[in-house]
């Protein structure tokens, strides 16, 4: 949130600058009004976007390490073997574990990536890199 804050606070800045630079280059060039627009619109636009994709990534980056740091080895063998299609039987032969076992592995794939179906974590873990 803080975060939020001062970009919003030096986004308010620079604009108010470049009003302020408007009015010295009319002052200085005669009516320059158009390229100050342009300039100041693409300004914006970029500074926008580059603060977006830094947030973005930032929240995306924390997401990840969290689920990371909180699924085992265990259970991202699971959702790897999900993804490949297999079934809790193939996966509990393909582990050496028991089929109950995946069940509970699944399941907490599924609670720790915030997923309903199988369908939903495997999406997940790929938007992730997990898999």
């Amino acid at each position: 949130m803080k975060n939020t804050i001062g970009i919003f606070s030096f986004l308010c800045v620079a604009v108010l600058l470049l009003f302020q630079l408007e009015k010295w280059s009319l002052v200085r060039h005669g009516n320059t009004t158009g390229w100050t627009y342009l300039l100041s619109g693409i300004l914006f636009l970029s500074l926008g976007v580059a603060a977006g994709r830094y947030l973005y990534f930032k929240r995306n980056q924390r997401r990840i390490n969290k689920i990371k740091a909180s699924l085992t080895k265990q259970e991202h063998r699971v959702l790897i073997l999900i993804a490949e299609g297999m079934s809790n039987k193939e996966i509990a032969e393909s582990l050496f574990i028991a089929e109950s076992t995946v069940k509970t592995h699944v399941s907490s794939v599924l609670s720790k990536l915030d997923a309903k179906r199988r369908t939903e974590a495997i999406k997940i873990g790929t938007d992730l890199n997990l898999i």
